[in-house]
């Protein structure tokens, strides 16, 4: 008799083991498909045939600012500007694809100022492919009057969190040095507009040789 309830005691054990892997197995096969439908996604954005530049997100870093005040700050924004001007010289005009979850997407335009090698970015928010506001994203100028003779405005755009990171100095290529205007972050609102999220540096004579070199967008 001893024996016997041994036998169903094992059975038992092993039947429940069995149903606990199969419990396991189950969720696996859940996260597993989650994961493919967000691979998924992302492909339909990218595979697309559109190649998106939305920035260097290093501008979104922690401390980021801090990094560029210190002696490199010249040597490490011209090598982003160098990579700006890489993405945008044969630009196209393309608008993003629309979130599945949000009647939002973005448009990013490239606009002549006087001829082909003179241009900048603007990124246009859009709601049911209406424009709804627009924020200069990118733009480089260097043949200012005066020194420093340049002037150059860097974003990146965060998409999932609609943030838009932005970066404008004036810099000297004649002495290497930089003279920083703003460092903020914009928020992009559900209804497209594009708001002040935090300002992190202003220098305020420089914002007033914005507007004496007509750099405003």
């Amino acid at each position: 008799m001893k024996n016997v309830i041994i036998f169903f005691i094992i059975i038992l054990f092993f039947s429940c083991k069995k149903g606990t892997n199969n419990s396991i197995s189950a969720k696996e096969r859940n996260n597993q498909a989650k994961i493919l439908n967000t691979e998924d996604s992302l492909r339909s954005i990218y595979m697309s045939g559109k190649n998106i530049f939305s920035g260097d997100s290093i501008l979104a870093i922690k401390n980021y600012f801090d990094h560029l005040t210190e002696n490199k700050g010249y040597l490490i924004l011209k090598k982003q500007n160098e990579s700006y001007q890489k993405h945008y010289a044969n630009f196209i005009n393309i608008d993003t694809p629309q979130s599945h979850s949000t009647q939002l997407n973005f448009k990013f335009e490239k606009q002549f100022l006087s001829n082909e090698k003179k241009y900048r970015i603007v990124l246009y928010t859009l709601i049911d492919n209406k424009k709804k506001d627009s924020i200069e994203f990118y733009r480089n100028v260097n043949d200012l009057k005066y020194e420093p003779s340049n002037y150059t405005c860097l974003s990146y755009l965060d998409f999932k969190n609609k943030k838009i990171w932005q970066i404008k100095y004036f810099s000297s290529p004649i002495n290497k040095s930089v003279g920083y205007i703003l460092y903020e972050k914009n928020k992009v609102m559900a209804n497209g507009k594009i708001e002040k999220d935090s300002l992190y540096y202003l220098d305020e004579s420089l914002d007033v040789e914005m507007e004496k070199n007509n750099l405003y967008y």
